[in-house]
């Protein structure tokens, strides 16, 4: 599984880094690039590892901060570039920005699951995965479900928003150690070919966003 994961982050930071080659990308999409790039190094950890130990590596270890990374970095895009043009505060949309947070159930409740049959110490590096992530999930739920007041960015974006949504579920289910291992391989395919949609659908919202 960390092969694909590594394969799928390598292409979407070649269609990244080719992007911004190709013509001049807003810093939006600059930072997505720099999160699948952060992805990129955390896979490669855990597969420089797995070669040389033949064994993932247990605990919480450096393979973590990529992924952590990456979320942070989806984070800092919407919450720094997207919101802010997208949500001007009104007061009417008071009641939809609380219901984008319904969602959030799913990774605290997985949290406190893990954190009550494994315990805290033991639930450390889900912990410190399931923040940011959390953070990102509330983003990209409250972007698709938004009005598009002005600017249009709602609507040209909405495509990324969903995958960005569905990649957090995937690779929250991926993560959670209880669920059967079925279930954590079927969620970390869906999870890379989410990984791989994300930077050419931002793009292609972008493209009528910004230009």
């Amino acid at each position: 599984m960390t092969g694909i994961q590594a394969a799928a982050a390598l292409i979407s930071v070649a269609y990244g880094a080719f992007a911004c080659l190709r013509r001049r990308q807003p810093l939006f999409f600059k930072i997505l690039l720099y999160g699948m790039i952060s992805y990129l190094f955390g896979t490669l950890f855990i597969a420089c590892y797995q070669a040389v130990h033949g064994i993932q590596p247990a605990g919480f270890h450096v393979g973590y901060f990529g992924h952590i990374g990456c979320y942070f970095f989806l984070l800092s895009s919407y919450y720094g570039a997207m919101d802010r043009l997208a949500d001007g505060g009104e007061k009417e949309y008071r009641r939809i920005r609380l219901a984008a947070a319904i969602p959030l159930i799913l990774p605290l409740g997985l949290l406190t699951l893990n954190m009550a049959k494994a315990g805290l110490t033991a639930s450390l590096p889900f912990l410190f995965l399931v923040i940011p992530m959390t953070l990102t999930l509330y983003f990209a739920v409250k972007h698709l479900v938004f009005p598009d007041v002005e600017l249009g960015i709602i609507r040209v974006m909405r495509p990324y928003n969903a995958c960005a949504v569905f990649f957090c579920i995937t690779e929250l289910l991926s993560q959670f150690v209880f669920f059967p291992e079925s279930v954590r391989r079927i969620a970390t395919i869906l999870s890379c070919l989410l990984l791989v949609l994300l930077l050419p659908l931002a793009e292609k919202g972008v493209r009528k966003w910004f230009i």
